[in-house]
């Protein structure tokens, strides 16, 4: 009896599914951390800290105090803001590489060579969208204080 040859087992693709859910993924913590510090920077300024103003012009003094505490307030709201965008980024950009390099190891080994590809599009060009995306989520949340700016 001669041993015939065992039939090749057929590649997986989890390595390649993984790395573009991966690059998804980053996209899509990038979009909601941006959207996040879009709404907060629109809450930097809030309706109800300017009746304090008109209550106190009586005493200029305790008009100043209050307004030097709402100052540093608001102030302390946009760094919050800040913070936010700042780490959005930071977590998109890890998990972006993260997919990056998976989804070039799926595409080298041939285990989800197509959806290595995809995570590989996607995690190079997803902070494009993120970009043009960010104007728009801050510019709306600056939008916000336009009753505030007049």
């Amino acid at each position: 009896m001669t041993a015939s040859p065992a039939a090749p087992r057929p590649r997986r693709r989890t390595l390649g599914i993984v790395a573009f859910v991966a690059a998804a993924a980053a996209v899509a913590i990038g979009a909601v951390g941006i959207w996040l510090a879009g709404f907060s920077l629109g809450r930097i300024l809030r309706l109800s800290d300017y009746p304090d103003l008109i209550a106190n012009a009586t005493d200029p003094d305790a008009l100043l105090e209050v307004a030097q505490g709402q100052l540093w307030e608001s102030l302390g709201r946009a760094g919050i803001a800040l913070g936010i965008l700042v780490i959005a980024w930071i977590l998109h950009a890890l998990v972006a590489l993260w997919g990056l390099v998976q989804g070039i190891v799926a595409t080298s080994l041939d285990r989800g060579r197509l959806w290595g590809v995809l995570a590989i599009v996607i995690a190079s060009t997803g902070w494009i969208v993120l970009a043009a995306f960010m104007q728009e989520a801050l510019l709306a949340g600056l939008l916000g204080l336009v009753p505030f700016v007049g």
